[in-house]
């Protein structure tokens, strides 16, 4: 139903931004100087989101609106309850591009870059912009726009997959493999990452990231193991488990 998505892209951008607002907020390098300015906190326009905390912001958001629209429909035979799970699948490659557009947002910002590079896609980076260790440097890694590739092939390979696979897959496959993609590329990128917020000397999104691929791989496989055995004797309709392809 198109108002579905138009409703819930709406509300998940919204409580995206808090999400991400919140993410950045804690973060351990910024919050001694939010807690001192909590006027700040609010000022999104001056910078300063994260990735992370705007996932789970956008799902808080879709989970809310499908909970309510089920909650309304209570009693009525003929609407069918929506799925959170379902609507997050076809959310998945869409994730990947909000993310491959906005880190655009990055570049004109002058931040999210690597260290120094003498590679031609370098980019320049202001005096006002470079941290003091790197302030002779004049170019660095476009670390923004790596993580925008990398998150346009994310779309890609999504899609790809499931169309590919769409009889093999089922509800909350797509979801999973977004969360593996991300993971990966959210762990490979830290490292070229300076001044990132880290839980002691590992940084946190890198963290976060494993741990979604780590835990994504593992449900995959756990759920089609369970699912085996229906397939295989033919018993059971799995009309309803499939992937929206």
């Amino acid at each position: 139903e198109p108002d579905h998505v138009v409703n819930i892209a709406v509300i998940g951008a919204l409580f995206a931004i808090i999400g991400a607002r919140i993410y950045h907020v804690l973060d351990r390098n910024e919050w001694p100087y939010y807690s001192a300015n909590p006027g700040e906190i609010i000022k999104v326009w001056n910078g300063g989101i994260g990735i992370f905390g705007g996932l789970a912001g956008a799902i808080l958001g879709l989970a809310l609106y499908v909970w309510w629209v089920n909650r309304s429909r209570t009693g009525r035979r003929s609407a069918p309850k929506l799925g959170v799970v379902r609507w997050l699948d076809i959310g998945a490659p869409a994730f990947l591009v909000g993310q491959a557009v906005g880190r655009w947002g990055n570049f004109f910002n002058q931040e999210l870059f690597g260290p120094p590079t003498d590679l031609p896609w370098g980019i320049p980076i202001d005096t006002a912009h470079r941290p003091l260790q790197y302030i002779a440097e004049t170019h660095f890694h476009p670390l923004f726009l790596y993580e925008s590739i990398l998150s346009a092939l994310g779309v890609v390979a999504l899609l790809y997959l499931g169309r590919r696979f769409a009889t093999r897959l089922i509800v909350g496959d797509m979801l999973l493999m977004y969360f593996i993609w991300y993971g990966g590329e959210r762990f490979g990128l830290e490292f070229l990452r300076d001044g990132n917020w880290k839980f002691g000397a590992i940084p946190t999104a890198q963290i976060v990231g494993i741990g979604l691929v780590v835990i994504s791989v593992a449900l995959m496989v756990w759920r089609h193991q369970r699912r085996r055995p229906a397939s295989l004797d033919g018993s059971g309709d799995e009309s309803g488990e499939r992937a929206p392809s």
